[in-house]
């Protein structure tokens, strides 16, 4: 007969197997996190915890399975959990995939515990950057409590790469609700950063934009913006061209040199960015014909699937006030075409009454 394995058996397994029977001590050590019993919940946790300081453990499964499985964590293990999760991240790169799980665990845990916000604070200040990169990456997940904490983390944004980009996702992630502080950082990352920084910075003030926006509220103030998206614009990466182009869009009036510039990117190669080009000009109030020009040939290209979906994505977003614009054009689209395009456009028109 086989012995059943103690709690404590599971988590030397974790650390000390591979292969299935690794996998077999994280999907029992889930389950027990998972539990109704509330004794073997602690005791599982517990057990976790304290197996992240001896030597040779396996920091990373034990990190995984904190944080996919251990919720809400008790908050008489808070204190504890910070502190072994903290220094369980010393004896890590910054760039370990392990980091991020304890930048989640790190949330739960000041989430159901907010006096650990304290503990979170030192740690932005950590010495050893996979600390700080787990702390900052944390701050974005606990919400509304964590908002004093985003001063802290703008001079992070200068750091070590995998510190910065953890920095800039939580102050994205949280800068609706403080954007005094929020949206000069993200500018400044608009003017200077490149790649997935550029993109994070940018997508993060669409989402500012677009909330004030929702909320009927003043834009916030945006200095140099126009002059930063003529530099993402150029970006090699589609993505980020999108992203500059929408929040040109939402952000207008632009001045004839940028409506110039977004006009330049109807014949972009690349059909989303024409077509996201195509929908900022008539939110900018330009000249509408090219723009509803373009975004007919796509929906109308019967031999080209990814043109057709460019258009109806970039449509599929707009507000109601803009769209009216391309009602006509809309209208013929449907006279003209058959199938799940028709269909799409049609929701559209009916959207606007």
């Amino acid at each position: 007969m086989n012995r059943v394995r103690s709690v404590d058996e599971w988590v030397v397994l974790l650390s000390t197997s591979s292969g299935p029977e690794q996998e077999e001590a994280q999907e029992w050590l889930g389950d027990a996190l998972g539990a109704e019993d509330d004794l073997l919940r602690e005791r599982t946790a517990q057990f976790l915890l304290d197996a992240m300081a001896r030597p040779g453990a396996a920091v990373g499964p034990i990190l995984s399975v904190l944080q996919l499985a251990w919720w809400p964590p008790p908050a008489r293990l808070a204190d504890a959990a910070v502190r072994a999760v903290t220094a369980a991240l010393t004896g890590l790169e910054a760039g370990h995939p392990a980091v991020e799980d304890a930048a989640l665990v790190l949330a739960n845990v000041c989430r159901v515990a907010p006096a650990q916000l304290a503990a979170l604070e030192a740690a932005l200040g950590h010495a050893h950057p996979a600390v700080r990169r787990a702390a900052a990456g944390a701050v974005g997940r606990v919400g509304d409590a964590a908002v004093p904490l985003l001063p802290r983390l703008v001079p992070l944004l200068k750091a070590e790469e995998d510190v910065a980009g953890a920095a800039l996702e939580s102050l994205g992630a949280l800068a609706s609700l403080a954007p005094e502080v929020a949206t000069p950082a993200l500018l400044e990352e608009a003017r200077t950063a490149e790649g997935t920084r550029l993109y994070l910075a940018l997508t993060s003030l669409r989402s500012l934009v677009e909330d004030a926006r929702r909320k009927g509220g003043a834009l916030p103030a945006l200095p140099g913006l126009h002059e930063a998206m003529r530099r993402a614009l150029e970006a090699s990466e589609p993505a980020i061209r999108v992203e500059a182009l929408s929040l040109l869009g939402l952000t207008g009036p632009a001045s004839p040199a940028v409506q110039e510039a977004v006009a330049g990117h109807l014949q972009d190669a690349n059909p989303s960015v024409a077509a996201c080009a195509a929908v900022a000009l008539l939110r900018l109030g330009a000249p509408a014909q090219p723009a509803l020009s373009l975004l007919q040939t796509q929906l109308s290209s019967v031999d080209a699937p990814e043109l057709r979906g460019a258009a109806l994505s970039a449509l599929e977003e707009v507000e109601p006030a803009t769209l009216g614009q391309a009602k006509g054009m809309l209208r013929t689209v449907v006279d003209t075409s058959s199938g799940p395009t028709r269909d799409a456009v049609k929701v559209l028109l009916d959207a606007l009454g």
